[in-house]
């Protein structure tokens, strides 16, 4: 791919990107590639490279009968990443939640500070990006570049997931702003089962058998440390 082609991809992306976050496009939305093309004056084929860059984020599925759509979650999906990513942040938290700094937790408030400032639709790409850098801080107290880079992966359908539960769950911002606050209190307790608890319930929170299932993820994560911790031990 040249350059012009390569900025031309990247501005059809950032377009889509800004319109399915907005709500603009909505979940199950059909992305055809000759419409899309002819709207940017652009070829087919950067199209499609535009399309295959979306998807790769997880904003767009492909389907190979039916073409692109814009990413619509089943409950299982939604559920599904739900807890992949309460077990890596609780795995994260165990590693590093007694050691978070002050200055860590202040980068935390900021970020649920911005969420209620937040007005829907209008600001529905700013509320993702807080609620990923708010994340990804978790994410980073793992102290493992390979770690972080599976929770990034992760992250592509964090857009879908909130919209979905914006709808399915008739969340609000207040919502959305008041549960990552509740996680801010636990971490500043510095206290490990508060901590891992708290990231879980908020990934998890109304699916079957919530109680039964913060319990299972938490001695995961907490055994996937203790594991770790013994394999470095033997090593040594």
């Amino acid at each position: 791919m040249n350059s012009r082609q390569s900025r031309l991809v990247d501005e059809v992306v950032r377009s889509l990107s800004s319109a399915i976050l907005s709500g603009e496009l909505r979940p199950g939305d059909r992305l055809t590639v000759l419409p899309i093309a002819q709207e940017f004056g652009i070829s087919q084929s950067t199209t499609r490279e535009a399309l295959l860059m979306l998807e790769q984020r997880g904003l767009v599925k492909t389907n190979p009968r039916r073409g692109a759509s814009v990413t619509r979650l089943s409950e299982q999906e939604a559920d599904d990443l739900c807890r992949m990513r309460a077990l890596l942040e609780a795995y994260t938290i165990t590693v590093g939640g007694t050691q978070i700094t002050e200055s860590t937790l202040d980068v935390l408030r900021q970020q649920v500070a911005e969420m209620y400032t937040c007005v829907m639709p209008r600001n529905l790409p700013r509320l993702i990006q807080c609620d990923l850098a708010f994340h990804q801080v978790i994410a980073e107290l793992g102290g493992s570049e390979m770690l972080l880079e599976s929770w990034s992966r992760l992250s592509g359908r964090i857009g879908a997931l909130i919209l979905r539960s914006m709808e399915e769950k008739k969340l609000n911002v207040q919502d959305i702003a008041r549960y990552h606050a509740e996680v801010i209190t636990a971490l500043e307790s510095r206290d490990l089962e508060q901590g891992r608890n708290a990231i879980i319930r908020h990934y998890i929170r109304g699916q079957a058998h919530e109680q039964a299932l913060t319990s299972s993820l938490s001695v995961a994560a907490q055994a996937t440390v203790a594991f770790g911790a013994a394999g470095t031990k033997t090593r040594q």
